[in-house]
Parts: structure tokens; sequence; C-alpha cells
């Protein structure tokens, strides 16, 4: 019979101690499993006859006083028979429970069970052989089963029904087995045949894995029917690959279940790991794949906006870049970021917060009453002095100007000691924040309409044949332009079409963008946070439109081979 329409019963029993015969049943908790559901449950506390030993008591939660008055096994074992009628017979460590039962029947003039019987300790052993122990509590733990009551019988039986259902899924996926044959068969192999690798991933163990490279790129998982299931980047191919199929029984749930669809992998090497990174993003929004959870969708991150077509500047955040003559900074991570630079910016920087229109009125309003706004409207040397003001947030956005942490500081200094707790709370969080950002901005340190640079990255050595080399991102307006790979010792042909790459990415002519789309926010956000994570290992190039293209290709190709190391270090397994 096949197993997903057979019946199984889990039963479990508490007793008054370990010695069938001399020790005596004081529950019986059963439950019905069909086709992996639980369709019916048996429950029902017995007088044993005797004290229940305090032992006992303090492991079950069953007193003396809990099964005194309760019907005696002779007259609960009918019912529970009925209720097993011509099922499989289930136990974790099924001889224990087995024992009792047989004692208890015997005892009440009943025969003995016939049923065919399963230990799921006996699967456990044979399917989980690298965990250390096989018992309920430590496999309920392992499989994050939620018991209902352990140590009672109901709660370990429907526990040890959910344990059934997952080693009845592994047995079918690892070992084909599917019938109710079958698997009473398996508890009793012995133990070098079952520990056996599963077909699938034998396979891949055997024919893939040796031919991944030691290198970055993006790795797909697909499913039997060819489908990507799962895109990954990584440092080196070789070792993130092989992680996942490696002590298979101690990753997480998620990953255990992506193994067990997995039925290929393949792989397309990047060059650097920056390359893969930015390659992982835009294919898992491509291919969608069922377990990849994050980044299936572009998101709106937010900017920083200095309208710098009135002659007294706003300050403002916005979802979208336009190019209307305004200067945008970021990307930030998410809108309540954005919302608290703003009010921070608002505190630390006399910069006005009035519309337009009560600007025009040209007297001062409730924001220099307040003392947050030089009174620009006034004119004269009041609208020089913005214009000075403007030029500290300017430098202060591109992380230029660190005098703002220190202002920072000095607010939440103030507030904790007139006890203005809450004030001094919002201060310190705002410094945790301004850090990160200006760390990042600074590795940028301009708008987006004039971040044009070429980030270098060092390639990896035998990437596309080469001994090494360099990797090229053309950035312009903000904006991943082209990615140019430059062997480490580039001849005239190379050159040539480097400086092709650069002529075309940074044309004096070249109008920025109407708007900025997601992907291109998506990618602008992976590069901020690439230089910001690794200023040692990112190397900029800036262009300006005065800078002669042949200086600025000689320029690129020097940082290109100061970027390759005089020894290629030795890959690490990356954490993606």
């Amino acid at each position: 019979m096949d197993t997903d329409h057979a019946e199984f019963v889990i039963v479990d029993t508490e007793t008054t101690g370990s010695r069938a015969g001399d020790d005596r049943i004081i529950e019986i908790g059963a439950a019905r499993l069909v086709g992996g559901e639980v369709v019916d449950t048996f429950q029902q506390l017995i007088d044993p006859g005797c004290h229940v030993p305090h032992r006992i008591t303090r492991l079950t939660g069953i007193s003396t006083g809990m099964v005194y008055g309760q019907p005696p096994a002779a007259q609960v074992l009918p019912g529970f028979v009925d209720f097993l009628g011509d099922a499989v017979l289930v136990a974790h460590n099924l001889p224990f429970d087995a024992r009792f039962l047989d004692v208890a029947l015997a005892e009440a003039g009943l025969p003995p069970l016939q049923n065919a019987s399963l230990d799921t300790l006996r699967l456990a052993r044979r399917l989980l052989s690298s965990l250390p122990s096989k018992g309920l509590s430590k496999l309920t733990q392992h499989f994050g089963i939620e018991v209902n009551g352990r140590h009672r019988a109901l709660g370990d039986a429907v526990a040890t029904a959910e344990l059934l259902t997952i080693l009845l899924e592994r047995l079918r996926l690892e070992f084909n087995i599917t019938t109710v044959e079958g698997l009473l068969g398996f508890q009793r192999r012995r133990y070098k045949d079952t520990r056996r690798e599963p077909r699938h991933l034998k396979k891949i163990r055997d024919e893939t894995l040796p031919l991944l490279p030691d290198r970055p790129g993006v790795y797909f998982m697909r499913d039997g029917r060819g489908s990507v299931i799962y895109v990954g980047k990584a440092k080196s191919l070789r070792n993130r690959v092989r992680s996942y199929f490696t002590g298979v029984e101690n990753h997480v749930p998620k990953t255990r279940k992506l193994v067990r669809d997995v039925r290929d992998v393949t792989w397309r090497e990047t060059g650097t790991e920056l390359a893969a990174l930015l390659e992982e993003s835009q294919l898992i929004k491509n291919y969608l794949p069922v377990y990849n959870r994050a980044q299936r969708r572009y998101r709106d991150y937010p900017f920083i906006r200095l309208d710098t077509t009135h002659r007294a500047p706003t300050l403002s955040w916005t979802p979208r870049i336009a190019n209307d003559g305004a200067e945008y900074y970021g990307p930030l991570g998410r809108r309540g970021q954005a919302e608290e630079l703003v009010e921070l910016i608002g505190r630390l920087f006399l910069l006005r917060e009035c519309a337009d229109n009560v600007f025009d009125l040209g007297r001062p309003c409730l924001y220099h009453e307040m003392g947050r706004c030089g009174a620009p409207c006034l004119g004269g040397d009041g609208l020089g002095q913005y214009d000075l003001e403007v030029d500290r947030i300017r430098r202060f956005l591109t992380g230029q100007d660190a005098e703002a942490v220190d202002m920072v500081e000095e607010a939440m200094r103030q507030a904790a000691a007139t006890r203005e707790y809450e004030a001094a709370g919002w201060y310190r969080d705002q410094l945790r924040r301004l850090q990160r950002t200006m760390g990042r901005q600074r590795r940028i340190a301009s708008a987006v309409h004039e971040h044009h640079a070429v980030l270098v990255e060092p390639l990896a050595p035998g990437y596309d044949g080469l001994a090494g080399g360099a990797q090229l991102f053309l950035i312009r307006y903000g904006r991943l332009a082209a990615r140019v790979d430059l062997p480490a010792d580039p001849g005239p042909d190379e050159l040539a079409d480097l400086r092709a790459a650069l002529a075309e990415a940074f044309d004096p002519g070249l109008a920025p963008p109407e708007s900025h789309l997601r992907p291109d926010v998506d990618e602008m956000r992976m590069l901020a946070n690439w230089m910001r994570l690794h200023p040692d290992g990112a190397r900029q190039v800036r262009w300006g439109p005065a800078l002669d293209l042949d200086e600025f290709l000689d320029a690129v190709v020097v940082a290109a081979r100061e970027a390759v190391p005089s020894e290629a270090p030795e890959m690490e397994e990356s954490d993606a």
C-alpha cells in the first residue's frame, strides 16, 4: 500500500517506571495519521492501582490524585484496540510502549497486538546519522516541531506523527520508498545500507561540485523540470555551492528543503564579487525563484533633494530623481531614515522651511523666531549668509564636513544633562545613522547628477583565461553605464577598446537622464554600500568635463594596475 493512503496510529504511553510488569501505564495517547494529516486522536488517563512516584510526577505532571478514580487499564484497552484497528502501529522507541501494552493486554485477558509496527527511532537512526541524539526532544527541536504537552501521551504522539511525516518525505526523496512494505523493511536495514547518498545529491557531488571554479560568480539551482528555484552569488563558487551539499542535516529547514528540491546547479563567473552582487539582484527579479524571498521586487529608495533652482534653496526628500536642476543625494535605506535626516539638518543648519509663497512676503516667519532660519527672505547680508549655509549642507551631504557629528554629540549631551532623555535618545539614534550615512557619502563625495567615476576592482586570477587584471565599473550620473574587463598587462587593442568605452560613457555632451528608474537606483544603492563596506579595496578615478580623455585613460590604467595584488590572495567563502 502507498504510504500516502495508509493509516498509521502513533501511540505513546506514560508509566510509573521503566519495567513492564512491575510498573504500570498511567496514560495512553494515540493519533491517527492519514496522508500526512492527523485525522483523529485517543487519550485517556489510567488508574494504575498504585502510587505515582514523585519523579514521574515531576517529569509528566501526572500525580496520584489525577489518576485516582480513572478507569483501569482493563477498561481502557478495548477502546484503544478498536481505535487502532488494522492501522500500522507507530511509536518512538516502540519496544518500550509495546512491552507495557502487551503486559496490560495479557492482564486484561486480551490477545497481544498483531499490527504491523514501525519505530520512528529506528528510522531516525538510519536517516539522520549525523545528529548526535535521536531522542524525541532533540528531534522535535531540530525540525522545529511544536510539542503541545511534552511527556504527556497525546502531546508526544502528535509530535511523533509530525516527525513521521518528515521522515516519510525524506525516504521518498532519498531512497524512493513510497510503500508501507518498503517502509517496514527499511527500518530493519543494516546501517551501512541506509547511509548511502540520495541519488540526486550523489550526482551533484560527483559530477557538478568538482567543476566549480574557486572564483566569484552567480549560481542557479534548478528543479527536476529545469526551472530556476534559487539564485545566489559567491566570492568563491566552489566553496559556496559546496556548503549546501555538506552537513545537510545541520542546515536550517529552508535550506534543507532547497537541497531536497534541487536537481542541477549551473553557474556563471563574473570576475569580481561586486559584479556577482549586481547580477544576482537583477537575476532574482528576472527569474523570481521560489526560494529567493528577498530582492524579488524593486523598492523605492528615498533621496535627499536640495532644490537649488530657488534663490533660497530648500531641502526635502523624494523617492524619485528628475533632471530638474535640483541636487539629489543618496539613496538612503528607507523613508523614515530620509525624514529623520531632513529633520536633523533642519535642527543643525539654518535652512528655510517655509513655502515659497510665505518666503515671497519678505518678512520673517515662525521658523526664524524658533531659531531655525536666518531669514534670507529679508535679502541683503542674510541672503549671502544663507548661501554659505547651503554650501555647508552640501559638504555635509557629501560626507566632507564632520562638524555636524560634533554638533549632534553636543546636543545629545545637553539633552541628557537637562534630563530630556527622549530627546537625548533621538540624538543618539541620529548620531549612529549620521555616521553610517557620512561614511557612504564620503566615498561618493558628490550629488547623484555629479557622480562620474570609474570604480576599479581586481579580477580573480583565471577568470576568462586571464592571469589577473581589473574590472572597471563606469559610473555616469550616478548610474552604472558599463563594465569593462582589463587584463593585467593590456595591449594596444585592449587599451583602444577601453578608450572607446570611456569616450562613450563620459561624453561631455551626454545629457543627464530625465529620470532614474528603479533598476538604476537599485544598482546605485548596491554600489554605494559596496564602497562604504570596502573603503580600502574600492578605487575610484573621478571624471570631470574639463578632463582630457587621454589623461583620464592613463589615470584609469594606473588605478587598474595598482588594484592588482602582487600575489593573488587565497579565495575565501562568501556569506552570500
